[in-house]
């Protein structure tokens, strides 16, 4: 099994993500955001259209987008459940075929810690090739229990992914509280932890301050409640101090 390649920096500063989902504009946007400062571009498929899902067509784009923004490159393909944009009939063999395909061109995947029936492949797959592993999960509606994303901390450690992802949406602001004090207590080495929408802002801006190592910015328009300009986001983190 090869080695893996994580984002520079990862753990030593912020790495800003820029999530592009336009599979029409994609090397402008890349160049974009590269220009603008993100560190890793973030290929969310999943917002493609289902023509365009096929995977030599996948792979001509994700390396469209890695010549044009000579940044790592992730590859999402999120389901409708948690965000996403496929549709409840997409297959999960059909994923996972292009999550397969995708290996040669990216340098890292995302996939959900939900998705029993292809994650274990994928990340299996995925480190087989040096690539690393986002494991993730998504709450659109509430911030779960602590019970709840100690399980979901218990599950990534078991299946080995090298960054643990948890999105999640506040209905006050204890819930962020409470959620980036999960995130500096976690005893997951290399993790993400977002508050979605208005009362969420401040984990994107400040996550580092709670161990958080990602955050995720938009150049045209959000893919995500409450994102921030990438512009804005490495800024901040080249900033000696958080604002």
């Amino acid at each position: 099994m090869k080695s893996r390649r994580l984002p520079p920096g990862l753990g030593r500063r912020p790495v800003v993500v820029a999530s592009l989902g336009d599979h029409a504009r994609i090397v402008a946007d890349a160049r974009l955001a590269a220009k603008s400062g993100a560190a890793m571009i973030e290929v969310r498929a999943d917002l493609f259209p289902k023509s365009v899902l096929k995977p030599e067509t996948l792979r001509r784009i994700l390396k469209s987008a890695r010549e044009a923004a000579r940044r790592p490159i992730l590859l999402t393909l999120r389901i409708g459940e948690e965000g996403g944009g496929l549709s409840p009939h997409f297959r999960d063999q059909d994923r996972l075929a292009l999550f397969r395909a995708a290996l040669s061109d990216v340098n890292g995947v995302d996939v959900e810690l939900s998705a029993n029936e292809i994650n274990r492949h994928v990340e299996s797959e995925a480190h087989k090739r040096g690539r690393f592993v986002i494991l993730s999960a998504h709450d659109f509606r509430k911030t779960p229990s602590n019970k709840v994303l100690s399980g979901l901390t218990r599950k990534a450690k078991r299946m080995g992914g090298d960054i643990l992802k948890i999105s999640v949406r506040p209905r006050r602001a204890a819930d962020v509280e409470r959620l980036m004090d999960f995130c500096a207590k976690s005893t997951f080495r290399r993790r993400a932890f977002i508050a979605m929408g208005p009362l969420g802002e401040k984990t994107r801006r400040e996550g580092f301050r709670w161990g958080s190592c990602l955050t995720y910015g938009y150049v045209r328009r959000r893919l995500a409640p409450g994102q921030l300009p990438v512009k804005l986001l490495a800024d901040l983190a080249r900033s000696p101090s958080p604002a």
